[in-house]
């Protein structure tokens, strides 16, 4: 017979395992994409098709990406907006951008020219 500490251990990695990502997403395979230097040409039914595509779960209230300092992005999704709230004034008090996703609107605090 196996010991209890064994048992557990076998049942932690188990159930982690075969836990479902609630946000799933393509990582692996955009890793694999090659890199170029050539613009991508695209129309406003394939910008019409991207947003389509960009919905938040009904359990959520909202999604925050945040820019932080050091490079890094940061996306924290939300179900009560009080705690979105809280993590978008850190954001500002460190001087660092953020992306806002409600159900209904899509804003951000960078400037205009931030991508060019």
């Amino acid at each position: 017979m196996l010991p209890l500490s064994t048992l557990l251990k076998t049942h932690l990695v188990n159930t982690m395992a075969t836990r479902q990502d609630p946000f799933p997403n393509r990582i692996s395979e955009v890793n694999r994409w090659r890199a170029t230097d050539e613009l991508t040409q695209f129309d406003s039914e394939m910008c019409l098709g991207a947003a389509d595509n960009w919905n938040l779960p009904e359990s959520h209230v909202a999604i925050v990406r945040g820019y932080l300092k050091n490079g890094t992005i940061r996306e924290r999704a939300y179900k009560q907006f009080g705690h979105a709230h809280r993590y978008m004034l850190s954001l500002l008090k460190n001087k660092e951008d953020f992306t806002l996703m409600t159900y209904d609107e899509l804003q951000d605090t960078l400037p205009e020219d931030a991508f060019d």
